[in-house]
């Protein structure tokens, strides 16, 4: 039960005492007034007697005479006092009340402004955030388009250029301009003394260099002692027993493919043509091709078909991206013998002759040096070239 209910109950019990006192006041004043009518002695008491009840008591009251009034009258005051202290009891509960209310209402009030704002602030930290970011959106849907447009144009401009590089590349190079003209390439080349007998020979030929692993370490240091040479890829074999290391074949994927010719990159400086080494197996394969023209291309890489076998799929894989299709005409010394490879160096020279531009493939064997060294007059009939001179740099 509430405080302020108890007070309105203690006040109600207060005033049914008050009433019930003055009821019996009342009955008790109406008896003694018939009794003073019979006898008239008793006047004077009755009149002391509601002098007592209507007024404090005095000094000259005697306070051992019993009166039935004195005390009733005590009982008044006290009561009176109660009920007045009931009151200011209630009076200043209605104030702490009040004052309660008051500040209540009074932190309400200033929550409410706190809350309105922060609110506010909040509206417009958000507002202005999100001014920002429509802003900065906007700023960067422009800066995307311009990006976009850039890309739209470097794509065309490299679409053309591809085109015009395409068109050029599957135009026929006239090769009957000028003197005939004969590439000599000698593969295999791994090490110092190949290096020494190919330089012996004082003629423009081409060397074509193994990439570096366990078994010849030092293949880009020796390509860089001539002004033009290549790169002797190592592909797989139908039937060879003797696959160079790190051989790539059809089923490597095209992350393995390209971290190879991107090693060839990296090893080799101012390297532009390939051929391959063996390589019947992977270069009868579409797909494999496929893979690995998209990294040469990558790469800048030209690449020479060394032919090993007939059905070689390079031609038609060329042809799709737009490369020049090279390939060899003639092998000089698949017999290690001196008179065969002159056979051979002839049969180059006239094929030169008729198409205007032949390559001849050899290797660093003493026979084939000899067999260059003594056909220097029928050599000295065409003209000597670096691929390079044909296909361009």
């Amino acid at each position: 039960m509430s405080e302020k209910k108890l007070i309105q109950l203690q006040r109600f019990l207060i005033i049914a005492v008050l009433f019930l006192l003055c009821v019996a006041l009342v009955l008790v004043i109406l008896n003694t007034y018939q009794s003073t009518q019979k006898k008239s002695p008793q006047n004077q008491a009755r009149e002391q007697n509601l002098s007592l009840f209507t007024s404090p008591p005095t000094k000259i009251v005697d306070e051992n005479v019993s009166n039935p009034f004195k005390e009733l009258y005590y009982e008044n005051i006290i009561l009176s006092k109660d009920f007045n202290e009931s009151e200011n009891l209630e009076q200043n509960l209605s104030k702490d009340f009040y004052t309660q209310n008051s500040l209540e209402k009074e932190s309400e009030q200033n929550l409410s402004l706190s809350q309105i704002s922060f609110e506010n602030n909040l509206s417009k930290d958000f507002n202005q955030s999100f001014e920002n970011l429509e802003q900065n959106l906007s700023l960067e849907e422009l800066a995307s388009k311009e990006v976009n447009q850039t890309e739209l144009n470097l794509a065309e401009l490299n679409q053309n250029k591809s085109e015009k590089l395409s068109t050029l590349k599957t135009q026929k190079i006239d090769f009957k301009k000028g003197p005939a003209k004969l590439a000599i390439i000698i593969d295999d080349m791994a090490n110092e003394k190949q290096v020494k007998g190919l330089k012996a020979l004082n003629l423009k030929i081409i060397p074509s260099f193994f990439p570096p692993d366990k078994n010849h370490k030092t293949t880009p240091q020796l390509a860089s002692k001539f002004d033009f040479y290549m790169v002797h890829l190592p592909l797989a074999a139908i039937n060879y027993k003797k696959a160079e290391l790190d051989t790539l074949i059809p089923s490597d994927s095209e992350e393995r493919i390209f971290k190879k010719i991107a090693n060839v990159k990296e090893d080799f400086k101012n390297l532009k043509y390939i051929n391959n080494h063996t390589g019947s197996l992977f270069t009868s394969d579409e797909k494999a091709m496929k893979k690995l023209y998209k990294a040469l291309k990558e790469k800048g890489f030209v690449f020479v078909d060394s032919k090993t076998i007939e059905n070689s799929k390079v031609e038609k894989v060329a042809k799709e991206f737009g490369e020049f299709y090279i390939q060899r005409d003639v092998f000089l010394d698949n017999k290690d013998d001196v008179s065969e490879i002159k056979k051979q160096l002839q049969k180059a020279v006239n094929l030169a002759r008729k198409k205007g531009f032949a390559i001849a493939i050899g290797h660093p064997r003493k026979n084939t040096f000899k067999a260059l060294e003594e056909s220097k007059g029928l050599l000295k009939s065409i003209k000597l070239v670096y691929l390079s001179e044909i296909y361009g740099e």
